[in-house]
């Protein structure tokens, strides 16, 4: 298939024949539907239960190894596991072949410093800091009799834009059996993604409740809850919306 598209070198996103693509966010822990509150292990053996958890899925892109590719423009969507209308939504895409999509996790820097904004990047989201620290990246409360804290709380607010305090994380993924796909006029797809809580402890980092109960700031640490969550994605399903 990437040799049927090997001219096709441009982003084909401002062209009139866009077709939508559904994304479909299944969050999981231990390898079932979370429910929020309810008991979960992680991977480092504390049980913990979640009560809110949200995330920025921002510019995304499909694109094949030939150049092809089709961003979606104004491209911020905002993820709350406590609202199901957050977890599926389509992106309208240009009617190309494609092996891959590319997105972001967080707000990109320039929106970090422009201003009062609305949508998915209105304040009244609860994830924004200040003109300074900007955008919550990824956020994940709830409570674990491993946390240190009395009422055996933990909160990670994870944000930061810019240097060597930056949050945001690119996640490229390829879907099963690394398949290629057409989208076209009639040919609708939906891409189911799995978003696995249990890699925000432990991935690249081992990062247990134990240890840090509370990252509520820009710094070295919120970089380490960064580099987990871009492990969080995997498509599992490519079928029909």
């Amino acid at each position: 298939m990437a040799g049927m598209f090997a001219s096709c070198k441009k982003d084909k996103s401002m062209e009139s024949d866009l077709s939508p693509l559904t994304i479909k966010l299944n969050i999981i822990a231990n390898g079932t539907k979370l429910v929020l509150d309810r008991p979960y292990t992680n991977d480092l053996g504390e049980d913990y239960s979640v009560s809110a958890f949200k995330f920025y899925m921002s510019n995304l892109s499909i694109s094949d190894e030939a150049g092809a590719s089709s961003a979606e423009q104004e491209s911020y969507h905002l993820v709350d596991a406590s609202d199901t209308t957050t977890r599926t939504f389509n992106i309208m895409m240009g009617r190309i072949g494609f092996d891959k999509i590319r997105f972001m996790i967080g707000v990109d820097s320039l929106r970090n410093v422009s201003g009062a904004q609305t949508g998915a990047l209105d304040p009244v989201n609860g994830m924004f800091w200040t003109w300074n620290s900007g955008y919550i990246m990824a956020k994940l409360e709830g409570t674990s009799p491993s946390s240190p804290d009395p009422g055996q709380r933990f909160q990670y607010h994870i944000g930061g834009y810019a240097g060597v305090e930056a949050t945001q994380r690119w996640v490229t993924l390829s879907f099963p059996g690394n398949k290629s796909y057409v989208l076209t006029a009639n040919t609708p797809l939906a891409l189911t993604v799995d978003v696995d809580i249990d890699k925000w402890f432990r991935s690249t980092h081992d990062l247990p409740i134990s240890s840090i109960p509370f990252m509520m700031t820009p710094g070295a640490s919120s970089v380490l809850y960064a580099d987990n969550y871009a492990n969080l994605f995997s498509v599992t399903k490519v079928g029909n919306p």
